[in-house]
């Protein structure tokens, strides 16, 4: 599955919410404790609602902050193949420093590991301008010079290649070649190549399985042989056991005609096409051109152009989303009230996106599109998508969808004060309908019934509301109004039949006298005021 975590240290993140979490329910007790106090005639159950939607608000964005930290993170998972334009080479020389390589069999008396330095820098003046590593492979394989166009540093370590160099004993030919593809920037933009100066002897047989993994992986495989057929006999590392040697041709061309067959491509992380392994007889005429030939074949314009990297698929843009999501929903559990009309379709389009069934799920798509333009004050497009969302639900026989479709544009036409469509829509709605939706229907049915000065009406329709939900404070309060209303107006009409609006003639009379003693009072007033502000006047004068 190739899953994996770019930066793990970011999970360290997660601890943060510990200290929040301690903090949020220290602070939600002590507001709890005072709402308590300044609220006793609140009901439990009320009090049990509001400690609800505080904490799946603290879930919902606690779980928002984890996905946020998932994303920086940077979890990916799964694979896919991106074409990428490979524009010349990168070469890993990778030198054999076990024992055996120090036999006396190559031309001059040299032996294998001085043959492999000479030849490997006399390859080194034909390639100016390309990015060389350097790798020695014992028992075990290390990167002695990473990738870099700086060929001195590369001759200084060829004039003092040892078997001393490494502690490991034994001889792991695969280990090399895996520290070569280790030597490779994952993002590398040229073609990898990997020169492996050897004599073939191992201990391990790791190379056959390292072959298959460089091709997989887009790595072309140049093993160069030092040595001769011939076995001779030479000292082990521990400087007493006498071994016999040789240039083990026939046990390479085996494992590179293996590796060629397998390299079907498109596998690991690298697949580059004409990725190929080959094996070169160092004492061959020519050997060092069929070499140089690896550089020329990688730098060709259809290999150039095939090249593809498989690479893991980063998932932040899924965790981010989802956090997103997790955020939103937080305001619409805790919030928004259940009568709310955004609430009400928000939990329809949560609940009906889960279903396997795409006809509602493209359905509650459309809602939820019609709720955006009701939420933007559009009330014309959202009629026109609830209205659509009604035929659809209608066709497709979805009774859930028609339900909502039909509140949404009761909701839509109250908010135009359109009283009549919106009461129409409401008693189309079935007596089946969830349970949200029969309270808010009852409950904006109460606030029609208000605006026409049908108190009475009003008040039996928030008790109807109440029946459905006992402790939403908001029809409470209406239902208050509406009775208060009610008496206010009946107060009126006693007035009216006992002719509160007649004035007798004494009261008219006194009426008049009263007037009159504060209207002469304020004349005084005025005088008074006169007289002071003149003689003010002739003082300053």
């Amino acid at each position: 599955m190739n899953f994996s975590i770019e930066r793990p240290w970011a999970l360290y993140g997660i601890l943060l919410l510990v200290p929040t979490l301690l903090y949020c329910a220290f602070i939600y007790k002590k507001t709890f404790m005072a709402l308590y106090r300044s609220n006793k005639r609140r009901s439990s159950q009320e009090f049990k609602n509001i400690r609800k939607r505080i904490i799946t608000r603290i879930f919902l964005r606690s779980a928002a902050w984890c996905m946020l930290v998932f994303a920086l993170a940077g979890f990916s998972w799964g694979t896919v193949s991106t074409p990428v334009q490979k524009n010349g080479s990168a070469v890993a020389l990778v030198f054999d420093i076990s024992y055996s390589m120090t036999a006396r069999d190559c031309p001059n008396k040299l032996t294998r590991m001085e043959a492999a330095a000479a030849y490997a820098s006399q390859l080194m003046e034909k390639m100016d301008g390309i990015p060389t590593s350097a790798i020695i492979a014992k028992g075990d394989g290390a990167i002695a010079v990473p990738l870099t166009e700086d060929k001195e540093s590369i001759q200084s370590l060829l004039k003092n290649l040892s078997p001393k160099m490494m502690t490991s004993a034994g001889s792991a030919l695969g280990n090399g070649i895996n520290a070569a593809l280790k030597s490779f920037p994952r993002t590398i933009s040229k073609s990898p190549i990997i020169w492996f100066f050897t004599d073939g002897e191992e201990t391990d047989s790791s190379l056959q399985s390292s072959l298959n993994s460089a091709l997989r992986k887009g790595a072309s495989v140049v093993i160069i042989g030092f040595g001769e057929e011939r076995e001779v006999e030479i000292i082990a590392g521990d400087g007493k056991t006498p071994v016999r040697t040789a240039l083990r041709s026939s046990k390479i061309k085996e494992a590179v005609n293996e590796a060629n067959k397998k390299n079907l491509g498109g596998q690991g992380f690298r697949f580059l096409k004409g990725a190929s392994a080959k094996f070169v007889d160092a004492t061959e005429i020519g050997s060092a051109r069929k070499v140089l030939a690896s550089l020329n074949e990688s730098d060709g314009e259809s290999a150039a152009a095939l090249a593809y990297e498989v690479q893991p698929i980063d998932r932040h843009k899924l965790f981010i989303t989802l956090a997103i999501i997790l955020f939103a929903l937080s305001f619409f559990a805790s919030e928004f009230s259940i009568m709310g009309f955004k609430e009400a379709v928000a939990v329809s389009i949560i609940a009906s996106s889960f279903v396997s069934c795409s006809n509602e799920f493209n359905e509650s798509k459309k809602i939820l599109g019609a709720v955006w333009n009701w939420n933007q004050k559009d009330y014309t497009e959202a009629i026109a998508g609830f209205s659509q969302c009604l035929t659809d639900a209608e066709n497709n026989g979805n009774e859930l969808i028609k339900q909502y479709a039909l509140y949404g544009l009761s909701a839509t036409y109250l908010m135009q004060n359109e009283n009549n469509a919106a009461m129409e829509k409401i008693n189309s709605l079935s007596g089946n309908a969830p349970e949200k939706i029969k309270f808010a229907s009852f409950y904006n049915s109460g606030i029609i019934a208000q605006r026409e000065g049908n108190y009475q009406k009003a008040v039996e329709l928030f008790k109807s509301a109440l029946m459905v939900d006992p402790a939403n404070v908001r029809a409470k309060v209406n239902l208050e109004l509406s009775r208060n209303q009610q008496v206010q107006r009946a107060h009126e009409s006693e007035r009216q039949l006992n002719g509160a609006g007649e004035v007798s003639q004494e009261e008219s009379d006194l009426q008049k006298s009263v007037f009159n003693r504060i209207r002469e009072k304020d004349q005084q007033q005025w005088k008074n005021k006169q007289t002071k502000e003149k003689s003010n006047s002739a003082l300053d004068y």
